[in-house]
């Protein structure tokens, strides 16, 4: 089947054919047609990386007239790295499709930039719920003309508590606009979400478990001794140095606290999590995109939509917490045809926990070989100078903290310091010497560039 079949238009057609989209996936096979052809709201389950964007961009864009200057489409997303890959794949899209305007909005953003952009305007807002609220009672969004209300990863936003914010676009928005919800998973709560706002009479399009995960991404295990998940962890980055992954962690400390332990290895890794600011977010995804980092380490809700080819791997530091989550984010591999790997870290007496992903998605793990050696050996304090002081309003305990929060070295590591006026030192365990240099040295603190190195002797 081909996106002609499809009944798509010339102008889309020459887009996709641009950017070597040839074969449309499962979920836009089926969802394309019954967007163009029916008038009834519509529900798709598909996991990331199966096209979902395409599912509804193209049919949607295909609808829009572009000489009625109105909002006639809007994207609700979870996040803001999802709504600027939203927007950029429907701008992609309608290239060649005459005066068709996207604009993104989210948070981390000036609002009144925003409202300025939006002067002009768009045809399509891809937008986050509170942004979009925030815009509204600003009255710079109208959506009293809207043809289409489209919920992407519609379980996301729910898991992260905007419930009440969609429920409000949903009053606000003219009542016969089309929605159109796409989501990973369908439990019970998003099922009465669905019931509440989309009706009793929809299409429903589900991909089955096992039709989902895809075929050409090899699933394996690497087991470690119990207190050595890190060095286990740090042999195979060192071995596979050359490609590029995703690390998954369950919460946003581990995230970058596993930043800082791996620069510690002299690993040089990005972390992306909740807490990070804007700023810091495109920093980290622009160095990752341009393989600066080859190594990003991230939470499942920071990683939404994250769109990166060429990933080698997957690491699941943490085992996610079920099976469509772990298609999610295996799902970030193996793309357009290529072959990757999922991993799961496992400690050796607990292997079973992979039997319930092996069974529901009908996959296997394999065992990954890795010689490694640990190192054992009793460590020993090392002193250390740090030019901060007294002149810097730091205490012992205070730039103690300091060191700690920066570099994720434990406090029993840390151990007599001593503050002077414009430098302290301090007793380092020398296991922990190496990340707390590369975390520390040459960051600016305390309207300096902070300097750390070995105490002469």
């Amino acid at each position: 089947m081909t996106f002609s079949d499809l009944g798509l238009n010339a102008a889309l057609l020459q887009s996709l054919s641009e950017n070597n989209i040839s074969s449309p996936s499962e979920i836009q096979q089926k969802a394309i047609p019954v967007i163009l052809n029916s008038t009834k709201n519509v529900v798709g389950v598909a996991q990331t990386g199966t096209g979902k964007t395409a599912a509804f961009g193209l049919p949607v864009l295909q609808q829009i007239n572009p000489s009625l200057q109105q909002t006639q489409v809007l994207v609700l997303v979870p996040t803001r790295e999802l709504g600027q890959q939203v927007a950029k794949d429907l701008f992609v899209f309608s290239r060649y499709i005459v005066r068709i305007h996207t604009e993104a909005v989210y948070g981390g953003k000036k609002i009144e930039e925003q409202i300025k952009k939006l002067e002009t305007p768009k045809h399509i807002l891809v937008a986050t719920p509170g942004r979009l609220l925030d815009l509204i009672a600003r009255k710079a969004v109208n959506l009293s003309n809207l043809k289409y209300l489209i919920l992407d990863e519609a379980d996301e936003m729910l898991n992260m508590g905007f419930l009440p914010d969609i429920d409000k676009i949903m009053k606000i928005a003219k009542p016969t606009a089309r929605k159109l919800l796409f989501t990973s998973t369908l439990g019970s709560e998003l099922k009465l979400i669905i019931r509440e706002y989309l009706g009793t009479d929809i299409e429903e399009i589900r991909i089955k478990p096992q039709e989902y995960v895809n075929r050409n991404i090899e699933h394996q295990y690497l087991a470690y001794q119990y207190g050595y998940k890190l060095e286990y962890l740090k042999a195979f980055l060192l071995k596979h140095s050359n490609e590029r992954g995703i690390i998954f962690c369950r919460t946003q400390a581990a995230a970058k606290l596993l930043g800082q332990q791996l620069a510690g290895f002299d690993i040089v890794v990005g972390s992306l999590y909740g807490d990070l600011n804007q700023y810091e977010r495109t920093k980290v995804m622009h160095a990752f995109k341009d393989k600066r980092i080859e190594v990003l380490i991230a939470t499942d809700i920071a990683a939404r939509g994250i769109d990166v080819s060429d990933l080698n791997y997957v690491i699941h530091y943490h085992l996610p917490d079920n099976e469509a989550q772990y298609v999610n984010r295996s799902g970030r591999t193996a793309r357009a045809g290529k072959k990757g790997k999922s991993i799961a870290l496992l400690q050796s007496d607990e292997l079973y926990h992979k039997d319930d992903f092996e069974d529901a998605l009908r996959i296997r793990f394999e065992p990954i070989k890795l010689d490694i050696t640990i190192d054992k050996k009793e460590s020993c304090p090392v002193k250390m100078t740090i030019n901060v002081g007294t002149r810097h309003e730091q205490t012992p305990e205070s730039l103690k903290q300091f060191l700690m929060l920066q570099s994720g070295v434990k406090e029993e590591a840390i151990q007599n310091v001593l503050v002077y006026r414009a430098h302290a030192t301090f007793d380092i365990d020398s296991k922990y010497q190496s990340q707390l240099i590369n975390n520390i040295h040459q960051t600016k603190h305390f309207h300096q560039r902070v300097l750390i190195e070995e105490t002469a002797k």
